[in-house]
C-alpha cells in the first residue's frame, strides 16, 4: 500500500495485481494543471519532466489533456538521474529558445525543481512555473531561489492535519526515539547542532512552528488501511480466539487484498 506512487502506470491490474495506494494517480493533477492553463488562456507552454515513471507519464498524462484543449507543446524537456549544474543550465537555455512560451510545465522530482528554480535565478530567467505536486507546498524547492519563483503555480494533494501525530512527533526527542536511525541527524539538522555539544539535546520540537510533511495524513491512512485489514481478517477467519490462528498461516494474499484491504474503511 503506497502513500506516495502517483505513477498512472501503477494503475494496471495486469501487471500491479495486489497494488493499493492513498493518493490519486497522475492523471488528476495533469488535468487540474490542463484547466488552470485553459482558465489564464496560455495555450502555447513548455514541459519539463524528470525522468523516471512519475516526471514521464504525468507529462504524458498532461500533453493528453492539453490536446482536448487545444494548449500547444513548444519543447518537452527531460531531466536525466545523472545530472549536474552544467544540465539544469541547458535545461534553462532550451526553455528560452522558445521565447514565446513563458509558461513551463514541471512534472519534476523536488531537488530537480530545485536546481532548474537555482539555474533559471543564476541566469536571471523568468518563466511562469506550474508545477506538480513533486514541487507542491515544500519551502525547501524555492529557498534562495524566490525571486526565480514569483508567481508559480504548483499542485498540492489535499490533505489534513493529524494532531495525534503531531502531539507524538514533536514529544520526541533523541534520547526517546533511538529505534529511528534518522532521528539523530534530522534532530542536528533541526537545530542546526550536534548532539554531542552541551544543550543541543535540550531543544525541543514544540519550540517554534511545528510544518509536517504534506503526506502524512497519506502514510497513516495506508498504515491504517493494513491495520484494520489483518484485524477484520483474523475476525473473519479466527472467530474464536483473539490471536492469530492456523487459518492465517500461511496467508492468502489474493483473498486479503480483495476481500479485505480493498474493503477496508475507517474513519
Amino acid at each position: 500500500i503506497s502513500y506516495a506512487s502517483t505513477s498512472a502506470k501503477l494503475s494496471d491490474k495486469s501487471r500491479y495485481d495486489y497494488f493499493a495506494r492513498t493518493v490519486p494517480p497522475d492523471f488528476y493533477q495533469a488535468k487540474a494543471i490542463a484547466e488552470i492553463l485553459r482558465y489564464f488562456n496560455w495555450t502555447y507552454v513548455s514541459t519539463v519532466a524528470s525522468e523516471g515513471d512519475y516526471g514521464e507519464t504525468g507529462i504524458d498524462a498532461f500533453q493528453q489533456e492539453a490536446r482536448v484543449r487545444q494548449i500547444c507543446i513548444a519543447t518537452s524537456v527531460k531531466v536525466s538521474r545523472s545530472v549536474n549544474r552544467g544540465n539544469y543550465e541547458n535545461v534553462i537555455r532550451s526553455l528560452q529558445q522558445k521565447a514565446n512560451a513563458k509558461v513551463v510545465i514541471l512534472f519534476t522530482r523536488s531537488e530537480d525543481a530545485r536546481e532548474l528554480l537555482a539555474a533559471a535565478a543564476r541566469m536571471n530567467a523568468t518563466f511562469i512555473w506550474v508545477a506538480s505536486d513533486g514541487w507542491g507546498a515544500q519551502e525547501s524547492v524555492v529557498h534562495g531561489s524566490e525571486k526565480a519563483a514569483n508567481g508559480a503555480f504548483t499542485i498540492e494533494l489535499a490533505s489534513y492535519s493529524i494532531r495525534e501525530f503531531e502531539d507524538y512527533f514533536t514529544k520526541l526527542t533523541p534520547e526517546l526515539n533511538t529505534r529511528n536511525p534518522w532521528f539523530r541527524e534530522f534532530w542536528e539538522h533541526r537545530f542546526g547542532c550536534r548532539l554531542h555539544e552541551h544543550g543541543c539535546a535540550s531543544n525541543s520540537l514544540r519550540d517554534g512552528s511545528f510544518k509536517p510533511e504534506s503526506k502524512i495524513m497519506f502514510v497513516v491512512n495506508a498504515v491504517y488501511a493494513m491495520a484494520y485489514a489483518l484485524h477484520n481478517m483474523r475476525q473473519a477467519v479466527c472467530p474464536n480466539t483473539t490471536k492469530v490462528c492456523d487459518a492465517m498461516k500461511p496467508g492468502n494474499g489474493k483473498r486479503f487484498y480483495r476481500e479485505f484491504i480493498l474493503k477496508t474503511k475507517f474513519d
